[in-house]
């Protein structure tokens, strides 16, 4: 007989693997040669051309998930 301790455990694991699967299909930013926040040319493996434009990119990502949109 499992008791509310037991039920509650199921319950925590249960969502912190969805969460995790969620997590995991979420899609990450690729390389392409170009800043993704301000579309300046950068080196092929880098994703923003400097921080600041990374903080601002995750800043309005951030924002936008937020308020239930999706960043493109």
């Amino acid at each position: 007989m499992s008791d509310h301790a037991d039920n509650a455990d199921s319950r925590i694991y249960r969502t912190i693997n969805a969460g995790l699967a969620a997590a995991r299909r979420a899609p990450s930013l690729q390389p392409d040669c170009r800043c993704h926040f301000c579309d300046e040319p950068v080196a092929v493996e880098l994703l923003f051309c400097d921080m600041d434009c990374r903080d601002d990119y995750q800043r309005e990502a951030s924002a936008l998930q937020r308020a239930g949109r999706r960043n493109s």
